[in-house]
């Protein structure tokens, strides 16, 4: 019988970036972080890929602040670090 051994070590590897205080924001935040879109435009720019599709909960839409940071930063919107 083999046990398996899970890594409990949360540092990040060499090609991974570090994130500090990741968590997970509404539409709402992302909406203002990218300059206060509405909401439609956010739509869109999930479908062209701008944005990361966000994860649904509980039928709530949530994204990973980091992703959308990193999103809007690739296209543009530099200034989203500072918010």
């Amino acid at each position: 019988m083999q046990t398996q051994t899970h890594c409990t070590d949360s540092t990040p590897t060499p090609n991974e970036p570090q994130v500090d205080n990741d968590r997970l924001i509404t539409a709402d935040e992302v909406r203002r972080l990218a300059g206060g879109i509405s909401d439609m435009t956010l739509w869109r720019w999930i479908k062209l890929g701008i944005t990361p599709a966000p994860l649904v909960i509980e039928r709530r839409r949530y994204w990973w602040r980091s992703a959308v940071v990193a999103s809007l930063t690739h296209a543009g919107r530099a200034n989203a670090e500072q918010l």
